[in-house]
């Protein structure tokens, strides 16, 4: 259960973040905000926070105008944006680095779509994730990322969560064998294909 304790305290400490920088309300302003990825499942091993926003027109002065008044927070060590229009991601990326304490950074990653974007999106993951995980899988993917991590392996977390959850892969050896099967240079449209 030490696994899922972890998790457990990254997550509240993700939401406790998300709060002292008020950045859901910030792009709610915009948009519709929704926190995706591993914080969404409760599956955070690495200090990282994700968040896809949707409007009708992205405009990025308008991003950077709700995001300006971090710049005077001094745990904001870091606030960029860079434009993704033009290749798959089809959207506007920004980042934050957040110091939650001494030696504790954690990275803010921020995306601005149109309502209309086609393509693979994290939000549309969440219900699914949640919908197909149990306590058995959820040890099995926070321990595989956990060695990632200790082996200083930077892997989009999807391939970890897709051999878990449909490949029955229990192991970091066995995962990484499965990966050398993958193509991790486009996007996926992986879902997971069991429900409870």
């Amino acid at each position: 259960m030490e696994l899922l304790k972890r998790a457990q305290e990254r997550k509240e400490t993700a939401s406790l973040i998300l709060k002292e920088l008020a950045l859901l309300e910030k792009w709610n302003t915009i948009g519709q905000a929704y926190v995706v990825g591993a914080t969404a499942y409760d599956l955070l091993v690495d200090q990282d926070i994700d968040i896809e926003t949707f409007c009708v027109l992205p405009n990025v002065a308008e991003a950077m105008s709700i995001l300006a008044d971090l710049t005077g927070n001094p745990k904001v060590l870091e606030l960029k944006y860079r434009n993704y229009l033009e290749t798959p991601f089809n959207g506007y990326y920004f980042k934050i680095q957040y110091e939650h304490a001494p030696l504790e950074i954690w990275n803010i990653d921020m995306w601005l779509f149109s309502e209309t974007r086609k393509g693979p999106l994290s939000r549309d993951l969440v219900s699914l994730m949640n919908d197909s995980l149990t306590i058995e899988s959820r040890k099995y993917i926070l321990n595989i990322k956990e060695e990632l991590l200790k082996k200083s392996m930077v892997l989009p977390s999807i391939y970890v969560y897709e051999a878990v959850l449909d490949y029955d892969i229990r192991r970091i050896d066995d995962f990484l064998n499965w990966m050398e099967k993958q193509n991790v240079d486009s996007q996926t449209n992986w879902r997971p294909s069991r429900k409870l």
